[in-house]
């Protein structure tokens, strides 16, 4: 399913701009640290081709019509907590829309989400002057705390990371319109010129491509209910020897392709190797995708101490990439 976002920019927030602004950067508009506690999981679609979506490096970390950047939070846990949406730069706010639940939707709910032309959900419009806009999108019902008409500076608080409106997972779409038209803040270019164009960043600090996003992983004593994780299930960290079957480690990741390779490790305390399982992704896969590797027990007591798993990912052309998780057997 797919946020599609394009009708209710330009319906609910699209305001006629001016010449844009010269230098104006942006900062991270999400309370957290990247590839730690959130990750981009969809950058804009630069490919205007019908059936067809590239994101700004030529790979598909993207899909089709998408027009921002998407930052995911680990899950609905998270959600609940409360993780701040910042202004990405100083700017008057013009539009905000609340009200709009955060509940997991049915296909039906989705259609009718898509008809009323509310596919942000919650949202805001902030101007930076000179024909430059920022869009936020998806946030969290009743959290936001500004108006329009308000002045914001860069970093302040606007609400927080939600899931309301066309939104299968809690994350904040951010947008940038420049004289009407859409732009990457990755490369400063419009979506129309394509992949692989480059006019500078704007982004005032560093934000490294990432091909792919593993976003959580755990232990369990059978194999998980991964629905029921995706709603935010507690991870148990402390397990008791003797009292389990078997012993899973599991991992969810974002935009698997065809021919990734992916192996699951649990190391035992010892250092050993005490669980490996080697997978080649044989569908390419925009959503969450969750695997996992485990062991039967046969009776026997795990060793007390710390155990590590361990998800490395792989895909041809870029550097493997190792995530780790540990849990404590008492």
């Amino acid at each position: 399913m797919r946020i599609l976002l394009g009708v209710i920019l330009a319906s609910f927030f699209l305001m006629p701009c001016a010449q844009a602004q010269e230098g104006r950067k942006f900062t991270l508009p999400i309370d957290c640290s990247l590839e730690q506690d959130c990750w981009v999981v969809n950058y804009v679609d630069v490919n205007v081709a019908e059936d067809a979506h590239q994101d700004f490096m030529c790979g598909h970390k993207t899909y089709e019509g998408h027009k921002g950047t998407d930052f995911a939070i680990r899950s609905r846990v998270e959600m609940a907590v409360g993780v701040n949406v910042l202004a990405g730069a100083s700017g008057k706010v013009l539009r905000v829309r609340d009200g709009e639940n955060d509940a997991m939707k049915s296909e039906e709910q989705y259609e009718a989400i898509r008809a009323a032309n509310k596919d942000c959900g919650n949202g805001l419009l902030i101007d930076h002057g000179q024909g430059l806009q920022s869009f936020y999108c998806h946030l969290k019902n009743g959290s936001i705390i500004v108006k329009p008409g308000d002045v914001v500076e860069e970093g302040q608080v606007l609400g927080q990371v939600g899931q309301s409106g066309y939104s299968e997972f809690p994350h904040l779409h951010f947008a940038l319109i420049h004289k009407g038209a859409h732009i990457d803040p990755f490369t400063g270019v419009s979506l129309e010129q394509g992949c692989g164009k480059f006019e500078g960043s704007l982004w005032k600090d560093e934000l490294k491509y990432s091909p792919y996003a593993v976003f959580d992983g755990g232990f369990a004593e059978d194999v998980p209910d991964f629905e029921t994780i995706k709603r935010g299930a507690v991870h148990k960290q402390i397990f008791q020897s003797g009292a389990q079957d078997k012993l899973i480690y599991w991992s969810g990741f974002f935009h698997a392709e065809l021919g990734d390779e992916v192996r699951l490790e649990i190391i035992a305390p010892d250092g050993a190797l005490f669980v490996q399982r080697d997978i080649v992704i044989e569908k390419a896969r925009k959503r969450q995708n969750f695997y996992y590797a485990g062991r039967m027990l046969k009776g026997a007591a795990l060793e007390k101490g710390a155990y590590v798993g361990r998800t490395i990912y792989k895909r041809k052309g870029f550097e493997p990439r190792v995530y780790t998780h540990e849990m404590i057997v008492q």
